[in-house]
């Protein structure tokens, strides 16, 4: 009884422990507006944690025009980490690329993208070839693992932005030239890379 006492005292204040050491350490990441630590803590503070409240808003968008190599984010409301929740590629034929729960990186009809309540297209501002190649590195790590909180650094767990980051950095574009931890889906939309070709908002 005495040990389970102990469990239930030491691990929360070794989670503490270690989540003030990181804090310490990375001050300049906690205290950066721009960074999705502090947006996740702003959040947090009022009450909005994870993924938002999803639901089917059948926001209608038009995909007409997409090309191989768009980015689609999408996001629900009470997001966590910003106005979009969720991201990924477009490889043509109504399809993208995503990482997301327990399929990994994977392909997936674009039509998913309607539930959302927020969803943005965007134009990456590079050469068709640019964008070639970003399609092909997203597709060597299909069925990867997925996991939400995946840093930056590593190829070894994925989520559905730091795979689509990743696979632009390798080509010279860097969506998030910042130290922070993880890549929010918020940047792509922020970044001067980009041009918005359309957006839904409901």
């Amino acid at each position: 009884m005495k040990w389970k006492q102990f469990n239930l005292i030491i691990f929360p204040l070794l989670a503490l422990i270690f989540f003030l050491l990181v804090a310490s350490a990375n001050r300049h990441v906690f205290n950066n507006e721009h960074a999705v630590m502090y947006t996740y803590l702003q959040n947090a503070r009022q009450g909005h944690i994870g993924y938002g409240f999803n639901s089917y808003y059948a926001n209608n968008i038009s995909f007409a025009g997409l090309e191989p190599g768009d980015l689609i984010l999408g996001g629900y409301p009470g997001c966590s980490y910003g106005r979009f929740s969720h991201a990924g590629i477009y490889i043509g034929n109504g399809e993208v690329i995503e990482s997301f729960g327990d399929l990994g990186v994977n392909i997936q009809p674009i039509y998913h993208y309607w539930e959302y309540s927020e969803v943005c297209l965007l134009r990456v501002k590079a050469d068709p070839a640019v964008k070639k190649q970003a399609i092909e590195y997203v597709r060597r790590h299909q069925g990867a693992m997925f996991y939400p909180l995946a840093f930056k650094n590593g190829d070894r767990y994925w989520n559905c932005t730091k795979i689509m980051w990743k696979a632009y950095r390798e080509q010279g574009l860097d969506f998030d030239p910042g130290d922070d931890f993880w890549v929010a889906p918020d940047l792509f939309y922020q970044s001067d890379l980009v041009e918005v070709i359309r957006e839904r908002n409901i």
